[in-house]
């Protein structure tokens, strides 16, 4: 499902020749989440055969091509589709579909813009919460320690204080993204 998220939201800003929206959304991905060519060629054929996507013309690609490669472009159907991917809200905590989903939040309205960042920020502050939670019970537990030597212990409490860290992370950078779309929405004017 991410995937399709990420290959339509590209495809919602550009009609994309096959082997460019690979390496947009690799370079979104990074190292950790690449996109393997055989994985993106069924994704597509299944968009495809969906009527998500379609053919286009190689002259719709804003990008020049040096290379021979079909373009696709999103239907009125692969639109709804995005739309109703970007609306999902998991009910854990997903921080990779929520970065494709936040490149993507011009295509909503600000109000679920807003609410997409607010349940983004809330899952993030009930991870943080329950970790702290496991790392106080796993440094209480007496039992634990019996069975595993200092330097086991000390490095899983140090992992687990790494990912409040982290999560803690996102939440600045999801806090900054909600003042861009309040700030947006107080200064456009009303129709």
């Amino acid at each position: 499902m991410m995937n399709e998220l990420l290959v339509l939201g590209l495809l919602m800003h550009w009609p994309l020749h096959a082997y460019r929206l690979a390496k947009i959304a690799n370079n979104i991905l990074g190292p950790t989440g690449n996109i393997s060519r055989g994985t993106l060629s069924g994704l597509l054929a299944k968009l495809e055969q969906s009527g998500l996507v379609t053919e286009a013309a190689s002259s719709e690609a804003p990008f020049p091509s040096d290379r021979p490669s079909r373009v696709l472009a999103i239907t009125p159907a692969g639109r709804e589709r995005f739309l109703q991917l970007m609306l999902d809200a998991p009910s854990q905590l997903d921080i990779p579909r929520f970065h494709i989903k936040a490149l993507h939040l011009e295509f909503l309205p600000p109000e679920r813009q807003l609410f997409l960042i607010e349940h983004f920020l809330l899952a993030c502050q009930n991870f943080i919460r329950d970790k702290q939670a496991e790392v106080h019970r796993f440094g209480a537990d007496a039992e634990k320690h019996v069975h595993m030597n200092d330097t086991f212990s000390e490095g899983v409490q140090a992992f687990m204080r790494l990912k409040i860290e982290q999560i803690q992370l996102e939440i600045t950078w999801g806090q900054a993204l909600r003042d861009r779309v309040v700030c947006r929405l107080h200064h456009e004017p009303l129709s």
